[in-house]
C-alpha cells in the first residue's frame, strides 16, 4: 500500500502533468468511476497553437462552427509552410472519404515541412468500419503529423475515439458563446488587428447583430476598412456602417422584463427562441440584468446619485432612461422574488423536461404580474 506521502506525491504528479489545462464544467465534461475525461477549453487551445504546442491528435466537437474554422485556420497558419502547402495538409469529409484513405494521409512523411496537417471533417458520417479503422491509428499516431478530427454535433459520444484522442492529444468542445461572453470576443477581434473599440460601439454591435459570430465579423471587417488607419472604433462608426440583422436580442428580453412590460417579454422570448436562442443563456442574461438592479438599489440606498450609478454600472447612455424606469419597477423585496423565481426557472430548464418557452413564459408572467391576452394562453399551456 502507498503511504500517504506517496499518495500525496502522486497527485503532485497528476495536478502537474494537467497544469495547462482546464476542466470544463460539467455541462461540458463527462465524469464517471470509469472515465475522467480533460479537455482543453478553447481560450487554452488558441494560446497554446499560438505558442506553437502542437499536438499529433485533435477532435474539436460543438455546434458553434465559426470557433471551429477559426481553430482550424490558425492550425494552418502555424503548422502549414505555404510554399509546401499541396505536400503537408489535406482537409477531406467523413461523408465522402473513407478512414483509410485518411489514416494513408496521417502515416505519410511531410515533404519540405517538420509536420502534415490532416483534417477530417463530419466525423460522425463513419461508420464501425471506419472507426475501428481510425483507433488503429489513434493507438499510435506519427510523431510527423497533426490529425484533426471534426464533429459539428453538439456532443461526441464515442468514447472509445474521445478516450484514444486524449491520451496522445486533446479534445476541444466549442459551444456558441453566451452574450454576456460577447463583448470580450469583439474587443479581442480588433485588439489583434492593433485597433481599440469603444464599449458602447461593443454593446450596440452585439444588440444589433445578435450572437452570429461570422455576421459580427464580416460587419466589424466593414467597419475596419471604413476607418482605414484610424485605430479606435466608434459608436458613431458602427451606427453608421452596422446593418440591421435582428429584431430582437436577448438584452431586450431582460429590459422588458426589467420595465415590467410582459406582453413585449413574452414577445421578444417567442422570436428569439425561434431565432435559435438557448433558454438558459435568455435566462442568464434575464439575471445578469436583475443584478444590475440590486446593485443600483444599494447604491441608490447608500445615497450615489443616478449618474455615478450609471457610470458605475456601466449603463450606455441610450439606455439610461430605460435603466431608471426600471430601478423604479422593482423594490428590494420584489428582487428578493425574482431571484428566486430565477433559480425555480433555473432548475426546471435543467431537469423538468419541460419546453424552455413554457418556462420562461410561466416566470416572466410572475415577475411582470398581469396577464394579457397571450399570457393567459401561456397559463393555460402550463396547468
Amino acid at each position: 500500500a502507498e503511504s500517504r506521502e506517496q499518495r500525496a506525491e502522486s497527485r503532485e504528479q497528476r495536478a502537474e502533468r494537467f497544469k495547462p489545462y482546464a476542466l470544463c464544467s460539467m455541462h461540458h465534461a463527462c465524469i464517471t468511476q470509469a472515465q475522467f475525461h480533460i479537455m482543453i477549453k478553447y481560450p487554452q487551445l488558441i494560446a497554446d497553437i499560438k505558442r506553437r504546442k502542437i499536438l499529433p491528435l485533435y477532435l474539436f466537437y460543438g455546434e458553434e462552427e465559426y470557433l471551429i474554422q477559426e481553430a482550424l485556420d490558425l492550425l494552418v497558419k502555424t503548422v502549414v509552410d505555404p510554399s509546401a502547402k499541396d505536400f503537408s495538409y489535406g482537409s477531406f469529409s467523413c461523408r465522402e472519404t473513407p478512414a483509410g484513405e485518411i489514416v494513408a494521409q496521417a502515416q505519410t512523411m511531410p515533404f519540405l515541412s517538420e509536420k502534415r496537417l490532416v483534417i477530417a471533417k463530419d466525423l460522425d458520417a463513419w461508420k464501425a468500419a471506419d472507426l475501428e479503422e481510425l483507433q488503429a491509428y489513434l493507438a499510435s499516431p506519427s510523431p510527423y503529423a497533426c490529425l484533426v478530427l471534426v464533429s459539428y454535433e453538439r456532443r461526441y459520444d464515442k468514447k472509445a475515439v474521445l478516450a484514444a484522442v486524449e491520451k496522445a492529444g486533446a479534445v476541444t468542445a466549442f459551444y456558441a458563446l453566451q452574450e454576456r461572453e460577447l463583448p470580450g470576443w469583439v474587443a479581442g477581434w480588433a485588439r489583434e488587428r492593433g485597433k481599440a473599440i469603444n464599449a458602447d460601439a461593443v454593446q450596440f454591435i452585439i444588440q444589433v447583430v445578435g450572437g452570429d459570430l461570422q455576421k459580427i465579423r464580416n460587419e466589424l471587417e466593414k467597419v475596419e476598412l471604413a476607418i482605414q488607419d484610424r485605430k479606435t472604433i466608434t459608436l458613431s462608426d458602427v451606427q453608421r456602417i452596422v446593418g440591421d440583422f435582428r429584431e430582437f436580442s436577448a438584452f431586450d428580453l431582460a429590459e422588458a422584463i426589467g420595465r415590467r412590460d410582459g406582453e413585449k417579454a413574452l414577445l421578444v422570448l417567442s422570436r428569439l427562441l425561434q431565432e435559435g436562442d438557448q433558454p438558459l443563456g435568455l435566462l442568464g442574461m434575464v439575471a445578469w440584468n436583475m443584478r444590475r438592479l440590486v446593485r443600483a438599489r444599494e447604491m441608490e440606498k447608500a445615497g450615489v446619485g443616478q449618474d455615478e450609478i450609471m457610470k458605475k454600472l456601466k449603463v450606455m447612455f441610450w439606455q439610461t432612461a430605460s435603466f431608471r424606469e426600471q430601478m423604479s419597477r422593482y423594490g428590494r423585496e420584489e428582487l428578493r422574488t425574482a431571484f428566486s423565481l430565477m433559480a425555480g426557472a433555473d432548475r426546471a430548464l435543467k431537469s423538468s423536461g419541460l419546453r424552455g418557452e413554457l418556462v420562461l413564459g410561466r416566470m416572466i408572467l410572475e415577475l411582470c404580474g398581469g396577464m394579457n391576452a397571450e399570457g393567459a394562453r401561456m397559463g393555460r399551456l402550463g396547468r
